[in-house]
């Protein structure tokens, strides 16, 4: 199957249960292409952009105050990478979806006695690619 080959600017979008966090990020999120490829005068994103790049967020869980966080794709989908032909990177493709980390910067705290902050480990979520442009494919 063929999907979008995503470039500098298409959007980035979270699903907002990470674990038992609900994640908002704190502005939409784009990702920045390095690649030598462009389409419609952006660069193409190519396998390592993703993994240079995160978005602040607030997250949520009931009973505590609001925590913030940092998010990051950890892995993308086998569908979301194109095999190498002519490049030595692989183009990153709009594909299915991505496994995501959220990272806490600033703990939730208990809005109750004893006010016990959340726990600081990471939690795991997923996401997608919002292409800008749906001419150029490849897969």
């Amino acid at each position: 199957m063929s999907y979008s080959i995503i470039c500098d600017g298409d959007g980035v979008q979270f699903f907002p249960m990470f674990g038992a966090r609900q994640v908002v990020l704190v502005e939409p999120a784009f990702i920045r292409g390095s690649g030598a490829i462009t389409v419609m005068g952006r660069k193409g994103c190519v396998a390592g952009d993703e993994s240079q790049q995160q978005w602040a967020a607030q997250y949520f869980i009931p009973g505590y105050s609001p925590g913030s966080g940092m998010v990051s794709i950890v892995m993308l989908d086998g569908s979301q990478v194109a095999p190498c032909i002519t490049a030595e990177t692989s183009l990153i493709l709009q594909g299915t979806q991505f496994t995501a980390r959220f990272t806490l910067t600033a703990p939730a705290i208990m809005s109750e006695a004893p006010f016990t902050p959340d726990a600081m480990g990471a939690s795991m979520g997923r996401g997608y690619f919002i292409p800008q442009q749906v001419f150029v494919t490849a897969g």
